[in-house]
């Protein structure tokens, strides 16, 4: 593993994948891979409910992390992984609230078909762990909290030399030199703009 995501979704994190294929740190493991990989939701929901996991195993073939569900996992990341930089993507928490609550809040609203169903399960986990509910979202001072609570937490526990805190205007920059590799003559990707 070459990058470990500690960042929630709806931080950039699509580009933020995106950006990581290109510098040849893909695949890059977040949230959007669940679909095509429901067997990997089969083993975050079998985690939750206490079964041990050979991250190594699991998780070969994968180079970095980014979003959900990996960032459950960050520390057991760091530790497995030593040398990978950990990243915390975030953005300003309003934008943050405003973005979930328009997107993967209402459309995984309760009884909605939103996928198979590991990871529908695995969705209802990050509400349910993360914010106490699915309904718990609609108060957004609430939610924030949560937010602001989880990058806290990444800051207070994630050992400084290895902390590299990214939004996506940020770009390329803090991300390839966290990787010591060169900065692309090109755009940063700006996608799954709200």
């Amino acid at each position: 593993m070459r990058l470990i995501g500690a960042g929630w979704g709806r931080t950039g994190t699509t580009s933020l994948a995106a950006a990581l294929d290109r510098l040849g740190v893909g695949p890059c493991l977040q949230m959007q891979e669940m679909w095509a990989h429901p067997d990997l939701a089969d083993v975050w929901n079998e985690h939750h409910d206490g079964a041990p996991v050979d991250w190594r195993s699991v998780l070969k073939g994968w180079r970095s992390t980014v979003d959900w569900p990996g960032c459950w996992q960050w520390q057991d990341f760091a530790r497995i992984w030593p040398d990978a930089p950990i990243l915390l993507s975030v953005r300003p928490s309003d934008e943050w609230y405003d973005s979930v609550r328009a997107s993967i809040h209402t459309w995984t609203a309760p009884g909605k078909d939103i996928g198979p169903p590991p990871v529908t399960a695995l969705l209802n986990r990050v509400w349910e762990e993360d914010f106490g509910g699915w309904e718990c979202v609609l108060d957004r001072g609430h939610a924030i909290a949560c937010y602001e609570r989880h990058n806290q937490s990444v800051r207070a526990s994630c050992p400084p030399e290895r902390l590299v805190e990214w939004t996506v205007i940020d770009g390329w920059r803090p991300l390839c030199r966290a990787l010591n590799l060169a900065v692309p003559d090109e755009p940063f990707p700006h996608l799954n703009k709200r």
